[in-house]
């Protein structure tokens, strides 16, 4: 192997697709989240119909309630993967407020890049990486023969065609504008 050919650089990743899912009850506290996102993070680029309910699986275990309701919000912003979990935090703090008008309310971040879709969590397991600031990584999905690849850790709600079909439009519309690049 010739010596030249070993890069000691590291290569920074591209940005990757910024999105959060939002589980909550009272439709007035969605739309006050989506304006405080577009306002702190950027203009959304997609936004899904309402989803099946978000599940948890120690719900019985929880601070409040979940919501019947969930969507996800991509926004126009692309992201540098470190940035994961300083966006957990503004989130959280996002949550806070809105759990005055919706107790329910919870916003997961994440990102997506060609090959893989990662959330956020602020709870520990065997299958999530401890990042920094209290913020874990857990790889939701991996992208294998053309499809998302739920992994077996991932909640119930990601196996749900239509959360397969909006994440698969979003890394369609990802690699796209990696492309025009």
């Amino acid at each position: 192997m010739n010596p030249k050919q070993i890069s000691s650089k590291s290569k920074k990743p591209l940005p990757a697709s910024f999105f959060i899912v939002v589980s909550y009850e009272n439709e007035e506290a969605y739309y006050r989240l989506k304006e405080k996102a577009e306002d702190t993070f950027s203009q959304a680029l997609y936004e899904s119909k309402p989803l099946p309910k978000w599940t948890h699986q120690f719900e019985n275990f929880l601070d409040s309630p979940i919501g019947r309701f969930t969507r996800i919000l991509s926004l126009k912003r692309r992201i540098s993967r470190e940035e994961l979990p300083s966006l957990q935090k503004e989130c959280t703090k996002f949550q806070t407020t809105l759990r005055k008008s919706d107790e329910s309310i919870r916003i997961l971040p994440g990102y997506l890049t060609p090959y893989n879709l990662v959330l956020a969590s602020l709870e520990e397991d065997l299958h999530r990486i401890y990042m920094f600031h209290g913020v874990f990584a857990e790889i939701i999905y991996t992208y294998q023969g053309q499809k998302w690849i739920p992994q077996s850790s991932a909640s119930e709600f990601f196996k749900h065609p239509e959360v397969l079909y909006f994440f698969t439009n979003l890394r369609e519309s990802y690699v796209s504008s990696l492309e025009k690049r």
